[in-house]
């Protein structure tokens, strides 16, 4: 009896164990212009696909999780630890977005920290190394001009050179271990200027689950990424051509007479893309600054942004005669207003002569003639 009693308690243990260890958490802080989540007394267990979805919210990256996103557990997920924007406004407030991964945490001080802040629970729980290759698209997806084509080891490479706060301002930090992870989210939390994302995934080589199917911004891949276990690395390609510089001279753009495809923007961040974009105004101007805006978030984090246009000057024909008046975001059309109020007058007054001239027909057609045509002339008098 007392060794069948021990072997229940071990196996109890052991099924213990094994649950922590296939069970995940995350941890989430807003800033105070946010509103909090509210707090249950048991965290609530997510499955991997609303997990991710959350993660790619909060990070601010959720259109390429579009295929999941009308799941109801998504959005029940999301509606409840998400980070909710302001309705009707195009720039978000101050508050920057933060993701922190760590791997292989538990015990005591694992349950110290998520007592401290809202926690989700994730279960069964993705591997570790397929969280980290989550964390390393969560990246490219944040930032994927400069990162797609990057192979995982340089795009860890770059947010470590960039302090971890890629062209938007975001931060994602890979932390060494649970103490490391705790510190960074109670610094940032202190700041009271982040939305704070901590995943805390168990260590183990479980391969069975995963985080999903998604989108990664990436030429030389399918549309589509579902991560195995066991992928290999992608190698960095080296077939892309340079890129041109953008203070080509201005006259390569007034040579180059083919007509501007799409709509225009109105305004430009600096000087040299408002003269690529528009071909130097196609040499009918020059680009301007026309304002700076102080309350808008520059790339890096930093505040304001200058506007910068097309600034449109008349240009007259070769012997001085005939003067044009160019208008647009390149200073790409022609200014017809005069052309168009003579065309214009011109018509309605042959309209209205013409409806004139008609009116008087008629009026002069409607009027009676004279019942005797010949009435007080006399005839030629009879001859006796």
């Amino acid at each position: 009896m007392k060794l069948t009693t021990t072997g229940i308690i071990s196996a109890l243990c052991w099924s213990a164990r094994i649950a922590s260890a296939s069970t995940a958490h995350i941890l989430t802080y807003n800033a105070q212009s946010q509103p909090q989540p509210r707090h249950a007394p048991h965290s609530r267990t997510l499955s991997p696909v609303p997990a991710r979805l959350l993660l790619a919210q909060r990070a601010g990256v959720e259109d390429y999780h579009r295929a999941d996103i009308a799941r109801d557990e998504v959005i029940d997920a999301i509606n409840e630890y998400g980070v909710r924007d302001r309705m009707f406004t195009e720039q978000r407030d101050g508050s920057r977005r933060a993701l922190i991964v760590v791997e292989g945490a538990e015990g005591n001080e694992l349950d110290s920290f998520r007592s401290a802040y809202t926690s989700v629970q994730v279960s069964p729980a993705p591997p570790a190394h397929a969280s980290k290759a989550l964390f390393i698209d969560l990246v490219k997806q944040s930032d994927p001009r400069p990162l797609a084509a990057l192979s995982d080891d340089a795009v860890l490479a770059h947010i470590k050179h960039t302090n971890n706060v890629v062209v938007n301002g975001d931060m994602f930090y890979l932390a060494d271990s649970l103490a490391d992870a705790r510190a960074m989210f109670e610094k940032l939390a202190k700041s009271n200027e982040w939305r704070i994302t901590a995943l805390i995934s168990p260590q183990g080589k479980e391969e069975k689950f995963q985080w999903g199917t998604y989108e990664i911004p990436q030429r030389q891949m399918k549309p589509k990424r579902d991560r195995l276990p066991k992928e290999e690395p992608l190698a960095e390609t080296h077939s892309f051509k340079p890129v041109q510089s953008f203070s080509a001279p201005v006259s390569s753009f007034a040579n180059n007479t083919t007509p501007l495809r799409g709509i225009l923007p109105a305004c430009f961040t600096s000087q040299s893309a408002c003269e690529s974009a528009t071909r130097n105004c196609t040499g009918h101007g020059q680009c301007s600054k026309k304002y700076h805006d102080a309350d808008s978030l520059a790339p890096g984090g930093s505040t304001g942004l200058d506007c910068w246009s097309c600034q449109c000057k008349s240009t007259k024909s070769s012997d001085g005669k005939k003067t044009t008046v160019w208008a647009g975001p390149a200073c790409q059309k022609k200014d017809v207003s005069v052309e168009f109020w003579l065309i214009a007058l011109f018509t309605v007054a042959l309209v209205s002569l013409i409806g004139f001239a008609i009116g008087n027909l008629i009026s002069m057609g409607s009027e009676e003639l004279p019942s005797v045509i010949g009435a007080g002339v006399s005839g030629p008098t009879a001859r006796k």
